[in-house]
């Protein structure tokens, strides 16, 4: 059953880079964004208590829109890694109608190369295009820079590495690997999940808005988290609250300073949870009886 549609909870916007003007001739200033900060490398398991929720290789118009739909709904915040040959020419229309969704709605996005190869492979130069061409179609698109990038498959060799950090890239890698890429039933796909980070007490969730299983079951799975969250509440234990990447970001062992919409968001979803799990404890309204004509 696909999701609901969003609805109307007071929502807090996540922090984007600002629309600007930019210097599309120069690589580096497409890669400046101010609020996820320079090279770094994030392996999802930087903080505890949190979990922020990836997605890889869209967008596609059949079922990103059912994701969005669900972050929305449950108000938690996400990253989209895109596939910039899905954005690119007359065939990508939709496509970046999907992609300004995910930017009005507050999301980070982050390159996930132009082609889906497995960098590791690559030569030198194929690297270079597939890196340097991605955030440069992304950032053209999206008219902001970007400062995320996921190699496919997570595989990256010294060499990509050395590229990214040379751009201010950060590596995004993720901790809690859903493999819903290959799930086939989606009760079982949902319980994972949600096993997952209740196990791992959070992380970098990795799923693919692609998959058609994974539009079905998003919903459910956050729907999952918010009733875990009551739960715990209720033992006075502490949430996992739904986060975004930011939280991950490091220089060296530091947390990086988050930017305020970020924080002001968390703390909106955190404070909204006591009334949000009272409305799901809460007895049913009863049927509306209507009279026998």
């Amino acid at each position: 059953m696909p999701p609901e549609a969003p609805d109307a909870r007071p929502r807090v916007a996540a922090a984007a880079a600002p629309a600007t003007a930019l210097d599309v001739k120069n690589l580096h200033t497409l890669t400046d964004d101010p609020t996820v900060g320079k090279a770094d490398r994030v392996d999802g398991d930087e903080r505890g208590g949190v979990v922020a929720f990836t997605f890889d290789d869209g967008p596609n118009p059949e079922t990103t829109p059912a994701v969005i739909d669900a972050l929305q709904k449950y108000n938690v915040p996400a990253t989209f890694f895109i596939v910039t040959q899905r954005i690119a020419g007359k065939h990508g229309e939709k496509s970046r109608e999907i992609l300004q969704r995910e930017l009005d709605a507050g999301f980070l996005v982050g390159s996930h190369s132009v082609t889906h190869p497995n960098l590791k492979r690559a030569s030198a130069d194929q690297l270079n295009r597939e890196v340097d061409a991605s955030i440069r179609t992304l950032a053209i698109q999206a008219n902001r820079p970007i400062g995320l990038f996921r190699p496919p498959y997570g595989a990256i060799n010294l060499a990509g590495r050395l590229r990214l950090k040379k751009l201010g890239l950060t590596e995004v890698q993720w901790s809690v690997d859903t493999l819903d890429w290959r799930a086939h039933n989606a009760d079982r796909l949902r319980k994972k999940v949600i096993s997952m980070i209740k196990k791992d007490g959070g992380g970098v969730v990795l799923m693919h808005d692609v998959k058609p299983i994974t539009a079905q079951v998003i919903a459910g799975v956050l729907d999952d988290l918010e009733a875990e969250n009551c739960a715990r509440l209720a033992g006075n234990r502490e949430p996992i609250l739904p986060v975004s990447l930011h939280y991950f970001l490091r220089d060296g062992k530091a947390p990086r300073e988050l930017p305020a919409a970020v924080k002001q968001r968390t703390e909106a979803y955190r404070a909204a949870l006591p009334e949000r799990c009272a409305k799901r404890s809460a007895p049913p309204e009863p049927a509306v009886q209507h009279a026998a004509k």
